[in-house]
């Protein structure tokens, strides 16, 4: 009797030890996270939008920066669940739809090409957009995105910015587009192309945790960008560059703006095998080889294929 009296007092002497060595690991922790500084904002919810065709990075840049803040759930949502695709086909499993989505904290809208084109005429999309924003205290758009958020009506006057391509797209709307990195007007935060979305998000991080805050996640993610020689934007690459860029773009566009009407066309892959861009939504040219059909962005890429099938293929 007297050996489990001992046991009993050693085992309540553990235990007892145990949760004031966890309490006092609990408490340095929070004296650590306190010395970063306390957030200015409560921000619980984070919702990145999905929709086939996005852009990769667009979203997960993002959603990699935004779930540095400890406590703060990020999550996709779409218009219904399931596996959505990137604009190179890569698939993501989306687990909250817009029906069980009714508000959020911040939400933060990608950008693609052709399929970004038509989100931004789909009435269930703007309708869920206009409804979510009416609860958030940020909303947001990377890239073309920005083309959906404008479609909603909701950055009417505002001071935006976008892709620098789809630029010249949200001025013959009438917005007031910006030449800048990203921006802020209000509520309503917007970036240039892709990977500009992960500084917007790091200067939304410090706008509600603090630059000190934000430099921490900066470090844990250790983003230091240094590209390997000057480049990436319109106004620091070579304008031969630039101009062949436009002109793929534009051709790329050509048959979603201006469809024309062509007997259907049943594509082997919705892939073009040449930039890996998705043609699921529609192609600008299409080719046969060996009783395969492939369909392609734009000519430039058809002609690329034509030249050397072969090469693309291999790829695959």
């Amino acid at each position: 009797m007297k050996n489990i009296f001992t046991i009993f007092i050693i085992s309540l002497f553990c235990f007892t030890s145990c949760d004031q060595k966890e309490q006092a690991r609990t408490q340095t922790h929070q004296d650590l996270m306190d010395k970063l500084g306390k957030p200015t904002k409560e921000i619980k919810t984070i919702g990145i939008l999905l929709y086939d065709g996005y852009t990769t990075l667009d979203a997960m840049g993002p959603y990699q920066v935004l779930s540095e803040m400890m406590g703060t759930k990020v999550f996709f949502v779409s218009k219904q669940t399931g596996m959505v695709a990137t604009m190179n086909g890569m698939k993501v499993e989306v687990t909250r739809s817009f029906a069980d989505t009714d508000s959020l904290d911040v939400l933060v809208i990608p950008g693609g090409f052709r399929e970004t084109y038509q989100a931004a005429r789909d009435t269930a999309i703007l309708n869920w957009i206009r409804k979510i924003d009416a609860t958030t205290t940020y909303t947001a758009s990377v890239c073309t995105g920005a083309w959906i958020l404008e479609a909603t009506g909701l950055i009417k006057d505002k001071q935006v910015t976008t892709h620098w391509w789809g630029k010249t797209y949200l001025r013959e709307k009438g917005v007031n587009v910006q030449d800048k990195r990203w921006v802020r007007d209000g509520k309503y935060w917007t970036s240039a192309g892709v990977t500009a979305g992960m500084d917007m998000c790091l200067a939304m991080v410090a706008d509600i945790r603090g630059e000190k805050f934000a430099k921490t996640a900066m470090l844990d993610l250790e983003y230091d960008p240094k590209p390997p020689f000057a480049g990436g934007s319109e106004h620091n690459t070579d304008k031969e560059i630039v101009d062949i860029m436009r002109q793929m773009y534009d051709m790329g566009m050509e048959r979603v703006i201006n469809p024309t009407a062509q007997s259907v066309i049943v594509l082997t892959t919705d892939i073009d095998p040449v930039c890996h861009m998705s043609v699921a939504a529609g192609h600008a040219d299409a080719v046969r080889y060996k009783n395969d059909v492939y369909g392609f962005c734009s000519h430039m890429c058809k002609e690329s294929f034509v030249k050397d099938p072969k090469r693309f293929l291999s790829k695959k």
